[in-house]
């Protein structure tokens, strides 16, 4: 026991140090996209698909005999007999033959059904998820950007305090940059907070502590986007199918129903044996209201799925349309606008240092430099956004 006692104390700081390693590592999307599958609603249409896969079982069940029997005292209609009297039959019903083919049409297309509506909200919760991904790494390289702006205005502020004490700039300057200095430092810290919440809303979801993200890498424009294999679309056409399969069954209710089956009496006087027939009589209702209702609903099935080819093919074209936009709009901002701020940035800092420039400049030049790349990391995350939800509504990995 004391053996055992001194590994498991051995063993624990190998544990916490594990543990702490796994927090301190950056969450990527590999291991977001991995825990999809955990996610508890995407977990909840699995159970719905499986209940939907039972009913295949329960349309194919053939329906069990019926057996009646009767006791009871019988007495001659002349003289004292008396004795006990029964009866037993047996039925078995037939017109499930007629309609178990169209019933397990439609169970199997319900079950169709759920299985693309589980495929489609595994989709939405990847888009959940990615977005919540991007948008953590987005705040967090934010903060980051703000934090290395706060540390290159704090260099400034100091070098200006050492040109005024040395009489080499008016001491008008020091509070032009100390409140520059506070205004940065303040948008770095509101920007850690709103990075700590998104952090937070990711590992709400991940069910894990989130501490980092690695940022993703430029997602390229899908090679393709087809629609006619989206789950939206399966299941549109699935529920057609068994909107189809009711039609048929409600016109399978026309055959009247029948059933075969066999009795034996024993009575006072007599005992018999025989076999029945019985059947459905169909005098007031032919099920015209219930066939029509189906084919109603058949029809109304058949647009549905036709409008939700035609939005799906519409989306596509503007996700894609929308990724290339994003995709050169994040190019431009990371190939030009963002090198050319800070080639400006970097020039009015030297002239200042020469004395040829003046503070405001500088300042001027260092906000342009903020915004440039605050605008880069803004329009890197939209290309993230919809190229990422171009790979997924599409079905494909992102790469």
């Amino acid at each position: 026991m004391l053996r055992t006692l001194l590994l498991a104390a051995a063993a624990l700081p190998v544990v916490v140090t594990a543990a702490a390693a796994a927090e301190t590592e950056p969450l990527r999307w590999a291991d977001v996209a991995a825990a999809i599958d955990r996610d508890p609603r995407f977990a909840s249409s699995r159970a719905a698909s499986v209940a939907a896969r039972a009913g295949i079982d329960v349309a194919s069940a053939v329906p069990n005999p019926e057996i009646e029997a009767t006791l009871g005292r019988g007495k001659a209609r002349e003289g004292d007999a008396t004795r006990n009297e029964w009866d037993l039959s047996v039925a078995v019903p037939l017109e499930w033959l007629a309609r178990r083919g169209p019933r397990i049409a439609a169970a199997r297309a319900e079950t169709a059904a759920a299985d693309a509506e589980s495929a489609a909200l595994r989709r939405e919760v990847a888009l959940e998820l990615r977005r919540l991904y991007v948008d953590a790494a987005y705040q967090q390289s934010l903060a980051a950007t703000l934090a290395l702006t706060e540390e290159q205005v704090a260099t400034l502020a100091t070098l200006i305090g050492r040109r005024v004490q040395s009489g080499e700039a008016r001491p008008v300057e020091v509070p032009r940059i100390e409140i520059e200095l506070e205004r940065v430092r303040g948008e770095r810290l509101q920007s850690e907070a709103e990075r700590d919440v998104a952090l937070a809303q990711l590992s709400s979801w991940l069910a894990r502590t989130v501490r980092r993200v690695e940022p993703p890498a430029p997602t390229p424009i899908p090679p393709s986007l087809g629609t006619e294999t989206h789950p939206r679309i399966r299941a549109a056409e699935a529920q057609l199918e068994a909107a189809r399969a009711e039609v048929a069954a409600a016109r399978r209710e026309r055959v009247p129903a029948f059933s075969v089956g066999a009795f034996y009496a024993s009575e006072l006087d007599r005992s018999a044996a025989g076999v029945t027939l019985s059947t459905e009589l169909p005098l007031w209702n032919w099920n015209g209201p219930q066939l029509a209702r189906a084919k109603a609903r058949a029809d109304g099935r058949a647009a549905a799925a036709e409008a939700a080819r035609r939005e799906l093919a519409g989306a596509a074209a503007q996700l894609r349309s929308a990724c290339e936009r994003s995709t050169a709009d994040a190019e431009r901002h990371a190939g030009r606008i963002v090198p050319r701020a800070e080639e400006s940035a970097r020039t009015l800092e030297r002239s200042f240092e020469l004395g040829e420039a003046n503070l405001i400049d500088v300042i001027d030049a260092r906000r342009v430099l903020l915004e440039a790349r605050r605008a880069a990391l803004a329009s890197a995350r939209q290309r993230e956004l919809d190229c990422g939800t171009s790979y997924i509504v599409s079905g494909q990995e992102i790469p």
